[in-house]
């Protein structure tokens, strides 16, 4: 009997900032490359021989869609196919939640050491836990909002309507998109499709990947944040992950603070 064939691996939407890359940002659930833009800009500003790549992960943005059964493995096979394709040289990667776990599971992947020179996790750790109740309920509300609308406001009251915060509201509506035959906003994402891998992201102990040792990496962390607990902290310094605080930051620690985040990035 033959094998099973290897997954298929699907080529990521890629944004690049300045001059060959050096570093690679990956954004967190339900967002985009888009939402890491900012500080990709600032890194590729500060030197003219290091610019930043960012992909948007399978499913979000313009990358291609999740495809049945996905699971965080099929987003990590995913960007080191990508890293692959482009022909990139062993990268300092930055993930913002999501973004880190993919990290943390491309490590434990064939080619994945040999492809992420240093890690960064920004605002995750790497705790096996239940999604949280915030993201249960951006989710619920998602969808319960129109597919469709005919300004991208529109959408964004539906949101309202859901109770969700306006900076939460801000960062989905990136995800829109307006139709060039309809003239009609519409979400980039599936959103089923999406609902339906939540719960396998956050479900896998990568604790393993980081207590190896293998990558260097370290953790920073959002003050008021919940994503990293003080015992996540302490089992991640013993591991020789090095764990640094912005107290006035929450999870989307690269918008909350930006300018801490980069001095810390130096």
């Amino acid at each position: 009997m033959n094998p099973p064939a290897a997954p298929a691996a699907r080529p990521l939407a890629v944004t690049q900032h300045g001059g060959p890359a050096t570093r690679l940002l990956l954004h967190g659930y339900l967002g985009s490359a888009r939402n890491l833009g900012t500080l990709a800009r600032r890194l590729a500003a500060r030197d003219a021989t290091a610019g930043v790549v960012c992909f948007d992960l399978t499913g979000h943005g313009a990358s291609p869609a999740l495809p049945p059964g996905a699971d965080l493995e099929t987003l990590a096979r995913d960007v080191l196919h990508t890293m692959a394709a482009l022909g990139l040289p062993p990268l300092r990667v930055l993930g913002h939640s999501l973004g880190g776990r993919v990290a943390m599971t491309a490590l434990r992947l064939p080619g994945g050491a040999a492809a992420i020179s240093e890690l960064t996790l920004l605002d995750v750790a790497p705790t096996a836990r239940a999604t949280s109740p915030e993201t249960v309920r951006i989710v619920e509300v998602l969808a319960a909002a129109p597919a469709d609308a005919a300004s991208r406001d529109d959408l964004g009251a539906a949101l309202r309507a859901g109770g969700l915060a306006a900076s939460t509201i801000e960062w989905l509506l990136t995800s829109t998109v307006r139709d060039s035959d309809s003239g009609r906003y519409r979400w980039r994402f599936d959103r089923a499709a999406l609902a339906a891998l939540m719960p396998s992201l956050t479900r896998d102990d990568l604790w393993p990947v980081l207590e190896a040792g293998t990558t260097p990496a370290r953790c920073i962390r959002g003050g008021r944040s919940r994503y990293v607990s003080e015992d996540d902290a302490a089992r991640m310094r013993a591991a020789g992950c090095p764990v640094d605080t912005i107290p006035g930051a929450g999870h989307h620690v690269h918008v909350d603070a930006l300018e801490e985040l980069l001095a810390l990035l130096r």
